[in-house]
């Protein structure tokens, strides 16, 4: 019902209706499946991801997810192709494809220098206020508990933070719990260290009772920057964060989080137990101001789908 009542508000009916607005935009790879398949009738609905009931025979604009392939290189419609994922989870054609020098200009990344280029993990809402509000009120809460990490145990040894991510955890000793479903295989090796608590089931209520929490991306890349340390933060807990290369201090300040990168685990647990109370009112005062900030707004879908129409539109004109 709700997906119908979006369909109907005017402006979505006045671009549905008017000739002139029909772009259509073809969304292929949703959710890793390279099958799966989008249609969105017009540039706004794209970005206010309202998709289409139908199927298309044509279409205007190509938007490839995760999928570097032969239909996507072949299309000469204007397109472009992005990854929310590191390159060790593409295909082996795709990361064959993505150093072609031809298709630059087609992909969207998390590594591009161009910070107005540059593609940000879709972590955030577009709509903050309430979550803002509620960090507002909360402001001054103090915590009894101290540190939890939250995460499914996987052992890859593609994920080059795995083994740091245990570091910092047999650092804290008996001062972290340890939330996080079974691995999809093997052995959940968390249960191993002493502090398992079990899953956690509403991921920012249970973050809400710690000051602090372990956000270790994957992969240590340039630029990625996933929901590990936005969920952290939603909750007013502070992040010990490991992630997104070169590029984290410029995409958010480093007085939200305590950076993890390269230090040694004990260094880190005996820094953030000598802080005060004001110390951890001042990072969750510097969250606030962040996700009011226009660089808040980099890492929500909205500004992820008007990117990439503004990249389509460009090519247009060329």
């Amino acid at each position: 019902m709700r997906f119908i009542l979006r369909n109907l508000n005017p402006k979505t009916l006045f671009y549905s209706l008017s000739l002139k607005h029909h772009c259509i935009i073809k969304f292929a790879g949703v959710a890793n499946n390279e099958k799966k398949v989008l249609y969105f009738p017009t540039t706004y609905h794209f970005v206010n991801n309202i998709r289409s009931l139908n199927r298309f025979d044509n279409y205007d604009f190509l938007v490839q997810q995760n999928f570097l392939h032969k239909d996507f290189i072949d299309s000469e419609k204007p397109k472009v192709f992005f990854t929310m994922e590191p390159l060790e989870y593409m295909t082996e054609e795709s990361r064959k494809n993505m150093e072609d020098k031809k298709l630059k200009p087609f992909i969207y990344s998390y590594n591009e220098p161009n910070i107005r280029r540059r593609m940000f993990y879709t972590a955030l809402p577009d709509n903050k206020r309430s979550i803002i509000k509620k960090l507002e009120r909360n402001i001054f809460e103090k915590r009894l508990r101290f540190c939890c990490i939250i995460n499914r145990y996987a052992d890859n040894k593609e994920l080059n933070l795995l083994e740091e991510r245990i570091n910092f955890v047999k650092a804290m000793g008996g001062d972290i719990d340890i939330y996080g479903f079974d691995p999809w295989s093997g052995e959940n090796r968390w249960k191993e260290i002493g502090n398992y608590v079990g899953s956690a089931n509403d991921k920012i209520k249970t973050l809400s009772k710690y000051n602090f929490a372990i956000a270790f991306e994957n992969t240590d890349y340039p630029g990625y920057i996933t929901e590990k340390i936005f969920d952290i933060m939603m909750a007013g807990t502070i992040p010990l964060y490991w992630g997104g290369g070169s590029f984290t201090k410029e995409s958010i300040p480093s007085q939200c989080y305590v950076d993890c990168r390269n230090r040694d685990a004990k260094d880190v647990y005996l820094e953030i137990k000598s802080y005060h109370f004001e110390k951890i009112v001042n990072f969750r005062k510097a969250t606030i101001d962040f996700l009011k900030s226009s660089c808040a707004e980099r890492f929500t879908r909205r500004y992820w789908a008007m990117t990439i129409v503004e990249r389509l539109q460009e090519q247009l004109k060329s």
